[in-house]
């Protein structure tokens, strides 16, 4: 039988955890908040379930579409992704004609595809997917596979579309005959990692973007190049998203031309999304 000292020792310490809990909750919620993001998500699952993530964003052009989202990922996140990457890295290729070529000189960076399946990659996916709103049909279009992307001291990639030329047919589709192509309807590119770059390198530049109103003032996240257009500075946790095509015809908006300005001084780390739209008789 409970005394009445055990009595008030246990109202004592229900009264006492009920005032300091939330405040102790809130003193080292942002110590603990990057372990929550990283908690393992069950394969099993038929539903996602991600850590809750905010963000914002910056409306930079209209025509062609790009915005600019800050925090996108959290620090945490992006550790963790470049500790599944890295070890995957290979000379990047450039996607051409229906097939892939290495060793070229406009593209010197390093690049892996991320595990498929993976919880943290599947929820980078679910939350870039919830952004873009009404841009895939469900049950047609999908998030496409992400890509890490790393350069070194010098490296770059030269001026380059993200849509292809021709449309493309998945491998798995041409073995079992399947009448459907997709392109890249859309580009999110998330740095994860920029360490010791030098000012004004590095950037993710842009030469027939335009700001919608310009002051002539330098931003902490973009300048206006000297040779035109608008250059990106590459910020941890940071994304530019754009619109590859247009959506009258389907046709790749040239506008959209970018490149990976060279690095000095350091090592820049990004993940590439490109969200693939279907077409053809079995899309």
């Amino acid at each position: 039988m409970t005394n009445p000292l055990q009595l008030a020792t246990l109202s004592l310490t229900v009264a006492l955890s009920a005032y300091f809990g939330p405040i102790l909750f809130a003193s080292l919620a942002p110590h603990i908040q990057p372990w929550f993001d990283l908690l393992p998500i069950s394969q099993g699952s038929t539903s996602l379930q991600c850590a809750p993530h905010s963000y914002t964003t910056t409306l930079i052009s209209l025509s062609p579409l790009v915005i600019y989202i800050h925090n996108f990922i959290s620090p945490a996140e992006a550790s963790a992704l470049v500790e599944l990457g890295v070890p995957l890295l290979q000379p990047s290729p450039i996607t051409g004609y229906g097939s892939d070529t290495q060793n070229t000189q406009h593209r010197t960076s390093w690049s892996a595809p991320l595990p498929v399946n993976n919880s943290l990659v599947d929820c980078i996916l679910a939350r870039s997917e919830a952004f873009m709103g009404t841009l895939l049909l469900a049950g047609r279009d999908n998030m496409g596979q992400a890509q890490l992307v790393r350069y070194t001291e010098g490296q770059k990639f030269g001026l380059h579309h993200d849509w292809f030329s021709r449309p493309r047919l998945l491998d798995e589709d041409a073995k079992i005959g399947r009448r459907r192509l997709y392109n890249r309807i859309a580009t999110i590119f998330l740095t994860l990692q920029a360490d010791n770059i030098t000012e004004d390198t590095g950037e993710t530049w842009f030469p027939h973007v335009k700001p919608i109103t310009s002051s002539g003032e330098k931003h902490p996240w973009w300048r206006e190049h000297e040779d035109g257009g608008m250059a990106f500075k590459a910020i941890p946790g940071n994304a530019i998203f754009w619109v590859n095509m247009f959506p009258n015809n389907g046709s790749g908006d040239g506008r959209t031309l970018h490149a990976g300005l060279p690095v000095k001084g350091g090592v820049k780390t990004a993940m590439n999304i490109w969200p693939r739209v279907f077409f053809g008789p079995d899309a």
